[in-house]
């Protein structure tokens, strides 16, 4: 089943649904997976996922940052 399918038998099964609890947690994982960031902030994450994928080893550990700070 391609991506398109699964979204329109998940539109005709949300069309039919009456359980509002199910309806409900529905609606809390589609505001968890809704991300409302700028053009900036997501250009930022994939600036600092991309040296992360190169420079693996040039992590500081959060453990060790806090430590500094004392």
């Amino acid at each position: 089943m391609d991506i398109q399918a699964i979204k329109i038998d998940l539109i005709h099964w949300l069309t039919k649904l009456d359980d509002i609890t199910l309806l409900e947690e529905l609606k809390l994982l589609k505001e968890k997976h809704e991300v409302d960031l700028s053009e900036d902030h997501k250009d930022f994450l994939d600036e600092r996922l991309e040296f992360y994928e190169q420079n693996p080893n040039e992590l500081i550990d959060w453990e060790d940052i806090v430590k500094e700070l004392d």
